[in-house]
Formats: C-alpha cells, structure tokens, sequence
C-alpha cells in the first residue's frame, strides 16, 4: 500500500469512527434494490442525526442518498461499541460474517439480522457462519413462520424476534390496474428453477387465451437460456420474458397489467412484488407451506395455493372470489404501518 493510501484510510477510518461514535443506530447495508428505497423511508420517518447508513457500491443499482450515508470501504477497524443497534441487512456478505464473528460482544449484544431468504436458506455451513446465524440479539423477518425454521437450523436459544417490513420502491397510488385481451399469468418475480415446474403445471392451459410472463433479469441466470427454451417449446408466441432491469414505476405498470401472479419458489421470497400484485387486486398463489402464504393469509388476504393448479380447471384458476385486497393493502404498505414495525426495534 502507497504512502498516500495508507493516510487517506486512516482520515477516512477516523471520520467514519467518529460518526459512528454520534449515532444510535447503524445500518450495514450494500446498493441492492431494496436499500436507497428503504433509507429514504428512514430519512422521511426517523431521525437522520440518530442512524447512520454505512453501504457498500459493488452492485449497479441507485445508491442510497443522504447526509447520513457513508459508502462503506473498511469495516475491519470500525468500531461500534458505542451504538445501541448494529442492523445488518442481509447476511449475504462475507465481510459481515467475518467481523461479527471477531466481535462476539457487538454481535450478542448490538447487532440484528434482516433477513432477505436466501442468507438464511442457502447459508453456507461452517463453524463461523453458524456461530453468527445463532447469536444475533435480534432477528429481523418478513414472515414470522421462519423464525422456526431459524431456531431449528442454527439451535437459537436466545435472541429476539421481530416482524420487519420494507417499503415499496415508488408511490403506486397514481397507477392503476389494467386489463389486457388476454390472461397475463406470471411466474416467480426472478430466475428460479422452479419456473420449470411451473411451465409443464401450466401446459394444460396452452390452447387458452393467456400469455405467460418470466422475470430473467436476476436470480439463478445459468437456468435463463432453458426456461427460455422450453417456455417457447410449450406456448410458442404466448411466452414472453424480461431480462431487464426495469425503473421501479415501468415494473409497476408491468405488475398492474398482469392478472395472476404464482410464486412457485420453496422459500420466502418475492414480498415486495406480491405487495404490488395485491395492491392492484391481483389473483395471487403462493405455495402454503411457505412461511409467506402463512403471513399474508394471518393479515387478512385472500391467497391461493399454488399446490391446487394442477388439479383445477382453467375457469377455476382465474376465477377470483370477491377482492379486498387491496384496501388492506393500501394500509400494509403505507408509511404508517411500516414506521411502527421499525419504531418497535430501534425502541427495543
């Protein structure tokens, strides 16, 4: 290391110190697409001087704006002793793990998990990770029938629990539902084996007036090419896909033309897009013994069983029995619901 790098990391360990030493708070976060929306609800919410936002830029997504934001470069010799919380959102990043697991007091003592699905299901296993995994003081879930799958994965003892949710990534009170001439059907929210399933299930329906929709844009890629392959094989022209990366608000024009969504994955995931779907009236199936059929259902929705496409016809597929959905989810998705979930971790 240059003479010169050596001083402008320590002035910028030293600056970032000294502001983790005036916060409350601090969030460990990267640029995914989930997080500049998620500071910006915290910014509008809660108090700026009380959180500091510390995120990585190693994914092409906006990074988070404000004055309490930080991009995050050395975390080895940061030192937050002095925070009440430590909030980890998501545990993908090994770097995480590494200094959680060097730092035992902050990890029992400060540090919560907000967990995404995948940094809990298809977590690697190994002394460190799981020593991590286990000893969080707080855990973070958007569906609260995984805190069992937590305790009987990683043997938690202590530890609390908490319901999370994030924000949506735009307004979407402007847009409206709309209908096509055909029965938009989509499958998933990301690249997922699953899809595979989901193609031949559908396949009975092929002569219908439907079209089928795939998200190829990020998830599991080395399936793309094959899902692509046989969607076409299967529905011919009624296949269509999007390997994109859409602005928030063209997605939720896409989500509002679109008349059923399936989740066919075996872990939670997809919230955010199933929140849309939702708000806009949507039929939505989501396997039921996925911890979020269980969430949604115990809120007051309306929601399918994915397991039953295969044994219904097509008019009991797209029949949807009378909606209110979306006035729930009108509240569920607002500022004010969410704010109170939060409030009641950084007042733990």
């Amino acid at each position: 290391m240059s003479i010169l790098k050596g001083i402008k990391k320590q002035i910028y360990l030293m600056t970032v110190n000294a502001k983790i030493k005036k916060a409350k708070y601090v969030h460990l976060m990267f640029n995914d697409k989930f997080n500049k929306p998620f500071v910006d609800f915290l910014n509008r919410n809660f108090n700026q001087k009380e959180h500091l936002i510390l995120c990585k830029n190693f994914y092409d997504f906006p990074f988070p704006e404000g004055k309490n934001v930080i991009e995050l470069k050395y975390l080895a010799r940061l030192k937050f002793d002095k925070v009440q919380k430590l909030i980890c959102h998501s545990l993908f990043d090994n770097e995480v793990v590494e200094y959680l697991y060097k730092h035992p007091d902050i990890l029992k003592n400060k540090a919560y998990w907000v967990m995404w699905g995948g940094d809990l299901y298809d977590a690697v296993r190994d002394e460190k990770n799981d020593f991590v995994r286990s000893n969080f003081k707080g855990y973070l879930l958007f569906a609260d029938d995984e805190r069992n799958i937590l305790i009987n994965k990683y043997q938690i003892n202590n530890g609390k629990f908490f319901p999370v949710e994030y924000p949506l990534r735009l307004d979407i009170s402007n847009i409206k539902s709309s209908k096509t001439d055909t029965i938009n059907i989509q499958i998933n929210n990301s690249c997922d084996k699953t899809i595979f399933e989901m193609l031949d299930i559908l396949s009975k329906y092929r002569e219908e007036n439907i079209k089928i929709f795939v998200i190829l844009s990020y998830g599991d890629l080395e399936y793309k090419e094959k899902i692509i392959e046989k969607g076409k094989d299967i529905f011919g022209e009624k296949f269509e896909y999007l390997d994109k990366m859409l602005p928030p608000e063209e997605y939720a024009k896409y989500i509002a033309k679109t008349d059923i969504f399936i989740a066919n994955q075996n872990r939670q995931q997809a919230t955010a897009n199933i929140d849309m779907f939702l708000y806009f009236g949507k039929k939505v199936f989501i396997k039921s013994d996925v911890p979020t059929f269980k969430m949604y259902s115990s809120l007051g929705y309306k929601i399918y069983d994915t397991y039953l496409i295969g044994k219904q016809t097509f008019n009991d597929f797209i029949k949807q029995e009378e909606n209110t959905n979306t006035e729930k989810a009108k509240y569920y998705i607002s500022d004010e619901y969410r704010k109170k979930l939060w409030e009641s971790i950084f007042n733990d």
